[in-house]
């Protein structure tokens, strides 16, 4: 592949599942300027467009077989533009809201069009080491992106929406260095096979995702209001936190193999370690120090194991399903962020009443997840030892 290809696939990266993130500096000020709205719409800002990826995810196949993957791109990257940068003029939440699920829309199909981009055209080592530089430029974009919207969110929250405006430069790259290829409407109809169905592999990794998803975005959503209720800062002190836990995943990212050769299997376990001490940790002090350590450890964790399960999914399913098993992962994944604050909100209504409380109950949660994969690890390492010494004699 030649570098221009790759370098307008990995600029792509900044519309993925940490995209919605950019509006998190902006969700205090939200709530300042709109006191009368119930404050889970406004937790949902963050993470609202998340739920309208889901159907476009599952259209955009039926979309490929009319129109070529590059005119899928350019027309959700429009869509992205005007999703994003369409709340800086509204003057209500439900409008708002209106145009994150326009966002959520576009994101659907900008993904999609990427990983399946990404599955065609690298194998083995190197479609690894893309999905790891996919999530690397995703969280270091996100970082340089929330740092300007944490500055930008200061002078007031609309001029944060305005930052998406940086898909007019994404566009002009999809123009002149995607290839355009013929739609996938004749491959489609020339193909008699029976499709074969999705290994459960893709489901159990799909659904472990979704818990990752769930506890990456418990920071974001509500990291503005507990520094604000904590003393550690303003919007712009929140923009600065989030963007060291964005460039926490840019190392993860760039650590993945290295990683995932070194720990295998106990990869897993570690990163729900990870979580487990980070949210214990922000649920107990008082200084912003071990605050941004918590919130790196949770984003460095993610950096980690998102390639790795994208991975898992595309070595799991046949070629004659890859597209499928990706979309399934993509779902739960933005299901994942959409779900979150409707999660956290049911934690409350077992007498957990403050964001402390809630981080400490993740904690509790994921150090007994800890055990349980930690044991399931060991056991099935143990098992195939057995089974490899049985088969031997």
């Amino acid at each position: 592949m030649n570098n221009a290809f790759k370098i307008a696939l990995l600029s792509l990266a900044l519309t993925s599942n940490l995209a919605p993130l950019l509006a998190a500096p902006a969700v205090n000020l939200i709530a300042v300027d709109f006191p009368d709205a119930n404050p889970v719409l406004i937790q949902l800002i963050v993470t609202f467009a998340s739920f309208f990826v889901v159907p476009s995810l599952l259209s955009v196949r039926f979309i490929s077989t009319y129109f070529s993957k590059k005119s899928i791109l350019i027309f959700g990257l429009i869509l992205y533009i005007i999703g994003g940068v369409g709340p800086a003029f509204m003057h209500s939440v439900t409008g708002i809201l209106v145009f994150r699920a326009i966002l959520g829309i576009s994101i659907g199909l900008v993904t999609t069009m990427l990983n399946t981009l990404i599955a065609e055209n690298f194998q083995g080592n190197e479609r690894f080491k893309m999905n790891g530089l996919i999530q690397a430029v995703s969280g270091l974009g996100g970082a340089v992106f929330l740092s300007i919207g944490g500055n930008i969110a200061a002078l007031g929250w609309r001029g944060v929406f305005l930052t998406y405006s940086y898909a007019v430069i994404l566009a002009i790259l999809v123009l002149l260095f995607i290839p355009r290829d013929k739609p996938e409407r004749s491959t489609v109809l020339s193909n008699q096979e029976k499709p074969s169905r999705l290994p459960a592999k893709v489901y159990w990794v799909s659904l472990g995702t979704l818990g990752i998803l769930i506890l990456y975005y418990t920071i974001p959503t509500n990291l503005a209001v507990y520094m604000a209720d904590n003393g550690f800062g303003n919007a712009t002190a929140t923009g600065y936190v989030t963007a060291v836990s964005l460039l926490a995943i840019f190392i993860g990212g760039l650590c993945v193999k290295v990683m995932a050769k070194r720990f295998k299997q106990a990869i897993i376990p570690l990163v729900v370690l990870l979580y487990g001490v980070a949210f214990v940790m922000i649920s107990v002090t008082h200084l912003l120090s071990l605050v941004i350590l918590s919130v790196s450890l949770i984003g460095f964790g993610f950096g980690l194991v998102y390639p790795m399960l994208m991975g898992s999914i595309m070595e799991a399913a046949p070629k004659s399903r890859l597209t499928s098993a990706i979309s399934m992962l993509l779902i739960f994944t933005y299901l994942g962020q959409f779900v979150t604050p409707i999660v956290l909100n049911g934690i409350q209504l077992f007498g957990v009443s403050t964001l402390r409380g809630t981080f400490l109950t993740l904690g509790i949660i994921t150090g007994i997840a800890f055990i349980l994969v930690s044991v399931y690890a060991v056991s099935k390492s143990t098992f195939r030892m057995k089974f490899g010494s049985n088969s031997a004699g």
